[in-house]
């Protein structure tokens, strides 16, 4: 699907330009709108900042993180004649969240919910710019055409689907590579536990012969001294009868 994205024509390149600039007009506006609707069909993802006050719909969080979504899908937009300046920061953007994977348990599943929420609004905010030039029309103030919404829906869900896929590679790799990384680290740290446990071992045993072996000398030490009954006295004893 990525490769259909990247050889699209230059009209729908163009359309697509052109129903940006409609967007942009209430950026703020609809990015807040995105983010709500996501929260309203996904409550789960709420969780995903777990020191944010989520209630209040219209919160500096809110416009601060719709605006960051929508800057992704901006920069597809700038780039939408050389897509391969926009792979760094999609891989960035997966590395970043298969972070959040590990904190927060962030699932690539969000970002369909993203998609969709994303194409309700666009669609709202093209068909208002289409009843906006049908009212100027009628008034004999815009010649404008209309916008083929369904059309450009469909551009945008190739966008959309391009941006998340790119990202979902990344993610799924940098989830992989940590994954490795820890079980990797248990080992290590099975291994040093196990060749510690056989230091300590090796140590008692070693330990435990040394003090065998000073048992023995010592023990052989008193036989080698000792001369029988002379040891006690006894042969005085008898001599002297």
């Amino acid at each position: 699907m990525n490769e259909g994205f990247r050889n699209i024509h230059e009209d729908d390149k163009n359309l697509l330009r052109e129903s940006w600039l409609i967007i942009y007009r209430n950026l703020q506006k609809i990015g807040v709108n995105i983010f709500n609707m996501i929260f309203e069909q996904c409550p789960e993802a709420k969780f995903l900042f777990p020191f944010t006050d989520t209630s209040r719909k219209d919160s500096d969080f809110i416009k601060f993180h719709s605006l960051r979504f929508l800057q992704a899908i901006e920069s597809v937009i700038k780039s939408l004649d050389n897509l391969n300046e926009i792979d760094p920061l999609l891989t960035n953007l997966g590395h970043v969240h298969g972070k959040l994977k590990e904190r927060v348990d962030f699932k690539p599943e969000y970002w369909n919910v993203f998609r969709e929420c994303t194409l309700f609004h666009f669609r709202r905010a093209m068909e208002k710019n289409n009843i906006i030039i049908r009212t100027r029309r009628l008034f004999g103030m815009s010649e404008s055409k209309e916008i083929n919404v369904d059309h450009l829906i469909t551009l945008w869900s190739l966008l959309l689907n391009y941006l998340i896929e790119e990202m979902t590679k990344s993610f799924r790799a940098d989830v992989r590579a940590r994954e490795l990384n820890k079980n990797n680290w248990l080992q290590n740290e099975d291994e040093q536990n196990n060749a510690h446990l056989a230091g300590r071992k090796a140590t008692m045993r070693t330990q435990l012969a040394g003090q065998m072996k000073t048992s023995v000398e010592q023990r052989n030490k008193r036989e080698n001294s000792c001369c029988g009954f002379k040891c006690f006295g006894f042969d005085q004893h008898y001599d002297n009868h």
